[in-house]
């Protein structure tokens, strides 16, 4: 497989896609298209979802290679390396979203749970038959052209998150795995109800009975980031959502979030996504009026954002 880091959509330009919330396609389309081998790339702010019903192939994911053998899942989040070579008769359906997307409770779930790249084999797995039936449907949804079918997937693919989160679970049950998930359970309860107050990482520290460090490593273990990004990204998560879905002013989220500098937190959030709160919050508005955010022109199985 060639090691190259693509910054566009797989033999499109960038610049022709529209903004897209989420999006939906078959395995076999678009990678028939690169004789079934998709190079190296990242993408920095979507979730990929393969289901794979058919075939077989092998992803790299993040420098490790793994053989995919269906019925299985895999799982690309955001920032990492990825690459697949599949079989002439790959079956399966890639499904692309932003996690800020989700719901605040699914969004919690995808960061606990889908946080890291890895395969899921279904075979076995207690909630094989949910997950393969939740994708049918996603694909059929997505597919059908019927009205208000974004509002549908939306849920679909809530539903679809919480029992991927049940899946991923249920296959490193056991011992230490056990108790570093309460941990992360209780940390995340932590943050969602301190996260307006800026508390500092020995708060959350002492209340999980660890030391900085020891947190610090679970926490890149199972995220692959520290303490004050998952709090960032948190932090981040609210303030979109309130633009977005309130009338709220800047100034009225910065403070809302804690921020006693409403110019802080504008300095905040242009670097977390490379906008002002004001110019993210036309950009997606205008998305939305428009009707934008599912992305059917253009596919993404191999674009980087």
């Amino acid at each position: 497989m060639t090691r190259q880091i693509h910054d566009q959509l797989y033999g499109e330009a960038t610049a022709q896609q529209a903004p897209f919330r989420f999006h939906c396609e078959t395995l076999f389309s678009r990678s028939s298209l690169h004789r079934f081998e998709i190079d190296l790339h990242r993408h920095e702010s979507f979730l990929q979802i393969l289901c794979v019903s058919g075939g077989e192939g092998d992803a790299t994911l993040n420098g490790d290679v793994v053989a995919i053998k269906p019925p299985s899942i895999v799982i690309v989040p955001p920032g990492f390396e990825h690459g697949f070579r599949f079989s002439r008769d790959i079956a399966g359906i890639i499904i692309t979203l932003i996690p800020t997307a989700l719901s605040p409770s699914a969004q919690a779930a995808a960061r606990q749970y889908l946080a890291r790249p890895s395969l899921l084999s279904l075979t076995g797995n207690s909630q094989q038959q949910r997950i393969i039936d939740c994708c049918d449907l996603i694909w059929g949804e997505f597919s059908s052209g019927h009205p208000a079918r974004h509002a549908m997937m939306e849920g679909l693919i809530t539903t679809l998150i919480v029992h991927l989160s049940r899946g991923v679970q249920l296959s490193f049950q056991g011992g230490e795995t056990d108790k570093n998930s309460s941990r992360l359970d209780l940390l995340l309860s932590l943050i969602a109800r301190h996260v307006r107050e800026h508390k500092d990482a020995q708060f959350y520290a002492d209340k999980l009975g660890l030391s900085q460090t020891h947190l610090n490593r679970l926490l890149r273990q199972q995220f692959g980031v520290s303490l004050q990004r998952l709090i960032a990204q948190r932090q981040l998560d609210i303030a979109k959502q309130e633009l977005l879905f309130t009338v709220s002013t800047v100034q009225m989220v910065a403070i809302g979030l804690g921020f006693s500098d409403p110019a802080y937190f504008s300095r905040f959030f242009l670097r977390e996504t490379g906008m002002t709160p004001r110019a993210w919050r036309l950009a997606e508005q205008h998305s939305l009026s428009n009707g934008t955010g599912s992305g059917d022109q253009a596919s993404i199985l191999a674009s980087s954002d």
